[in-house]
């Protein structure tokens, strides 16, 4: 036969209850010790995430910086190149104007002609037979 079924006193009830409400007190402690953990945790993973990226921009500023300078330096050597071309090129254009020009005031004068003269020598008197021995 069955057991019959028996109702808890109040004592039984309130005892199942306050083991209940340990277990409950416990479980919801070791969950605020782990919360509190996990936040710490988080806390120095994020202060060391920030610190490496304060240092990746300093980094980054310094090269950025680096090249700014750089980039300066390479314009003002441009435009050192450009000018210096450029007056090359005018003088160049000058000196080839300057060859390629014609007189255009004075007419073509043709040279006077080479004249030779060649002045007569008097003529040597005649040798005369040597006497014969």
């Amino acid at each position: 036969m069955a057991d019959p079924m028996t109702t808890p006193t109040n004592d039984e009830i309130n005892a199942k209850l306050d083991a209940s409400e340990a277990r409950v007190d416990a479980r919801l402690a070791n969950f605020d010790v782990s919360v509190k953990t996990g936040v710490a945790e988080l806390r120095t993973a994020f202060a060391e995430l920030r610190a490496d990226m304060a240092r990746q921009i300093g980094e980054l500023r310094a090269e950025m910086e680096k090249m700014r300078a750089d980039m300066h330096k390479d314009m003002k050597n441009i435009v050192k190149w450009i000018i210096g071309f450029g007056l090359a090129n005018i003088g160049a254009i000058f000196a080839v104007s300057r060859m390629a020009e014609k007189p255009t005031s004075q007419a073509y004068v043709r040279p006077p002609p080479i004249i030779i003269i060649t002045i007569p020598q008097p003529a040597a008197p005649p040798v005369a037979p040597a006497p014969a021995k």
